[in-house]
């Protein structure tokens, strides 16, 4: 099993990362900040650039137990796209933004915004990244017979080669060439430019630099609805002493605290 097994193992993990990495180009005319969003980090990623947008604009604000409500019953104008008008729909009552992410609406919204980024080849699509896996898989079982064989110093690398292919970000090479560029273009502003941000700016930075842009364009809304993980949520209302409007405000060491479930 010897050569065989190695070129099957090599073959089937290059044809797995070529089914999650091409497209070189893709298109990227008229991609929304949701878009740019879900390339970098998914629907969890999309969703929380919308969130943050319709808090700039006044539409959206947390409360101090972390539900999300609606200050105006007047729907997403021009411009809005349906993830932003799904969202907008589903807080017609107070829910937490997790709540409100599996609305049959929002879920439906984000579902086809996964669907036209593969079809603008910025994303791998659902069968391709199956098709990956399993290929992945069957080469990091030939990888782990050929260890067990006594083949260790090719074996093992190679098994470990196949169980990093599944987990690396959906983008394809097109989708990292976008965000490479769109970053360049669209660096983190200093503290003063970042509060003059207006909402569609601040959907962008958030899109492209997610967890410091949340941290910079909306500390206290992200830390309370839970886009900055779900103890930095409570942390910040068990520490805050409250304002004038009911909220508290963040300390310094929520901000710079991390949580494996952030954005």
């Amino acid at each position: 099993m010897g050569t065989v097994g190695v070129v099957c193992a090599v073959v089937g993990l290059l044809g797995a990362w070529l089914l999650r990495r091409l497209p070189v180009r893709g298109r990227t005319e008229g991609l929304s900040a949701a878009g740019a969003a879900a390339v970098r980090g998914g629907a969890r990623a999309a969703l929380a650039a919308v969130a943050v947008e319709l808090h700039r604009a006044g539409t959206v604000e947390a409360g101090r137990s972390g539900r999300l409500r609606r200050l105006v019953h007047r729907a997403p104008g021009r411009g809005a796209t349906p993830l932003h008008r799904a969202l907008w729909a589903a807080l017609g009552r107070e829910l937490p933004l997790a709540d409100a992410a599996v609305a049959p609406a929002v879920r439906r919204a984000r579902a086809e915004l996964l669907a036209e980024l593969a079809g603008r080849g910025l994303r791998c699509g659902r069968a391709r990244l199956a098709a990956s896996t399993l290929l992945a898989l069957a080469s990091g079982g030939t990888a782990v017979a050929l260890a067990v064989r006594g083949d260790l110093a090719t074996g093992l690398p190679l098994a470990a080669l196949a169980l990093a292919v599944p987990c690396t970000p959906a983008r394809t090479l097109a989708g990292h060439r976008l965000l490479r560029a769109l970053r360049r273009r669209h660096p983190l502003p200093g503290a003063e430019a970042a509060q003059a941000a207006d909402p569609a700016e601040a959907g962008l930075l958030t899109a492209l630099h997610g967890r410091r842009a949340l941290r910079l364009l909306a500390p206290q809304f992200a830390a309370l609805s839970g886009l900055l993980g779900r103890r930095t949520a409570r942390e910040t209302v068990a520490r805050s002493e409250g304002d004038a409007f009911g909220f508290g405000t963040v300390s310094a060491s929520v901000l710079n605290s991390g949580d494996s479930h952030g954005i």
